[in-house]
């Protein structure tokens, strides 16, 4: 009996504890399902590949080992390209397996032949041509290995179709697969030891925390250099998920849509200790100006990172968890730090919250809408959301109490990557509550995987905020464009409710908070799927405070009746 390549491949995945597969088989792909069949392997058929990849993506996350997504040439392949650069700007480990045409006849315009290589190595980590069919189980471990290696990332490999069907007559070991692992670097000790000597010499140090932190599983030594300093902590977007936001040194996401509270920390300090962060323009603003006045300690294992966008004082090479420990072991024990800069940004911290308390919006409010919710999810519950005004409401008012459990496009901004991160995160923890944060423009681009839910018993819940939008656009034209509202207002959406109902799903339009409130509880102690359509005014829903692109930090544009100091020290 011939052994194909894709026999062997699907026998190795099964060895090495993969058990759950994203995708949608087509002609170049189907050798390799084909030899899944009968091997127990679970393979999550999604109605669009773009759905498939966020979905393997989100399980990355959550498992912190790669997400396999399997799909086609051609099409297949080419709608993987928004969830490849969406995992690479997020750091995502994930394997994209793609199917192609056969060797023989490569670059005649065959049916569906598409170069995935050449479109997928900006946007990709990595990436394999298998034209051996003994190079297909050590590309894939290589690629597995790769995709957590380091800093994280998605790797793809193609797989010609005559390769996959071809019969193995020698199965080789990963080593046969020539890649330089990185692994991860060790801190230059002396670095961290002038790393302490600036933090000690600072008068009003800031952490700035990014999504490095969760994946060297930092948390702890990010508290305690904090704590041992009493430094407060802010955060870029996907840094907020890394560190327990009711830390009474947390002040929360700093940036174009942060929290004043954060963006007042950065531009009052002397130095900030930046870890596992690219310093991306929308939480830096102005760079020439974020390196005025100030010392910067950057952290990151990733030596591209270092200089890249901010030139610091000192930047360190390494995994954040070991350099912190670094510098704790350096650091008095009790080196207690500028209380006072601290209790200032709590007074502004708690000024927004009891204006926030104290606005009227007609309708439902979005801060208030999450703050419901909140009340209702258990701490371990996951939320990821979708892009738009809702993401960004979130970035501001869902508290994460356990890292790990906030899921969202950052570095992309990919509107419909909710619904199939959602689904995906569920996958990876099918006893946990599992939310989706969504706008109706997000919502809308990949509802059709709302089919999963019940095809594979995954209840999720998805909250829409409904202003009949693109919010976030509409924001900007309102903004900078002088109100000149051009092709973001929906005049026809869908009756959200409906499209629930239509896969099986109940749905609520809540009416009032109370509602609202016992809708999700209730969907959360039954463990059932629902739909929730809450209706907010698109003329009131302005995501504020906001800083213009390329703006510095000071010229936010502050909600209409708050004011504050943001100058630390001013009478």
């Amino acid at each position: 009996m011939v052994v194909r390549a894709v026999d062997v491949l699907s026998d190795e995945i099964v060895k090495m504890g993969i058990g759950e597969i994203f995708g949608i088989p087509g002609g170049q792909i189907m050798p390799l399902f084909d030899a899944f069949y009968g091997k127990g392997i679970k393979i999550f058929l999604f109605r669009h590949e773009q759905g498939a990849i966020h979905a393997a993506d989100a399980y990355g996350r959550v498992t912190r080992k790669p997400g396999v997504v399997l799909v086609t040439s051609g099409p297949g392949a080419t709608n993987l390209a928004t969830g490849l650069a969406n995992a690479m700007m997020d750091s995502s480990p994930l394997v994209a397996l793609t199917g192609q045409v056969p060797t023989s006849v490569f670059g005649r315009d065959a049916f569906q032949e598409t170069d995935i290589i050449g479109l997928s190595i900006p946007i990709a980590k990595h990436t394999f041509m298998v034209k051996k069919p003994e190079d297909l189980v050590p590309m894939f471990k290589a690629a597995y290995r790769i995709a957590t290696d380091g800093r994280p990332g998605p790797v793809v490999v193609d797989l010609p179709r005559d390769v996959q069907l071809s019969e193995v007559k020698e199965v080789r070991g990963e080593d046969y697969v020539k890649v330089s692992y990185k692994g991860i670097p060790e801190p230059d000790p002396g670095l961290v030891a002038y790393a302490v000597k600036l933090l000690m010499e600072a008068e009003r140090p800031v952490m700035l925390v990014g999504g490095g932190v969760c994946w060297s599983n930092a948390t702890e030594e990010v508290l305690a250099v904090a704590e041992t300093l009493w430094m407060p902590i802010v955060t870029t977007l996907p840094g907020k998920n890394c560190v327990p936001n009711n830390h009474p040194l947390f002040m929360g996401p700093a940036g174009m849509h942060g929290r004043v509270e954060a963006d007042a920390a950065i531009m009052n300090s002397d130095l900030v200790l930046a870890v596992g962060t690219r310093f991306s323009d929308r939480t830096v603003g102005d760079f020439r100006e974020f390196q005025r006045g100030r010392r910067i300690i950057h952290i990151d294992i990733d030596k591209s990172e270092i200089g890249k966008n901010v030139k610091p004082s000192v930047g360190i090479i390494g995994d954040a968890k070991a350099t912190l420990r670094m510098m704790l072991e350096l650091l008095p024990k009790a080196a207690v730090k500028n209380e006072q800069f601290v209790n200032w940004l709590r007074s502004i911290k708690e000024a927004y919250e009891k204006f926030r308390e104290t606005s009227d919006m007609p309708g439902f409010a979005p801060w208030r809408v999450l703050k419901v919710i909140r009340e209702v999810t258990p701490p371990q519950a996951i939320v990821a959301t979708g892009v738009g005004s809702h993401q960004m409401w979130s970035e501001l008012h869902w508290d994460v109490y356990v890292p790990g459990t906030f899921i969202t496009s950052a570095g992309l901004g990919t509107m419909g990557f909710g619904i199939p991160a959602a689904l995906g995160a569920k996958v990876a923890r099918p006893n946990v509550p599992v939310l989706d944060i969504d706008g109706d423009g997000s919502f809308q681009m990949t509802m059709q995987n709302l089919a999963l839910v019940r095809e594979y018993n995954l209840p999720i819940i998805v909250v829409i905020f409904d202003n009949s939008a693109l919010m976030l656009v509409r924001h900007w034209q309102m903004l900078l464009y002088g109100r000149r509202i051009i092709a973001v207002d929906f005049q026809a959406n869908p009756d959200f409710i409906k499209i629930g109902e239509a896969y099986g799903i109940d749905g609520v339009r809540p009416s009032n908070y109370d509602e609202l409130r016992s809708s999700v509880a209730r969907a959360i102690r039954n463990n059932e799927p629902l739909i929730v359509d809450v209706t907010i005014d698109r003329e009131r829903d302005l995501v504020l405070p906001w800083v213009q692109p390329g703006k510095w930090l000071s010229e936010v544009v502050l909600p209409e009746g708050f004011k504050v100091n943001l100058r630390y020290g001013d009478a």
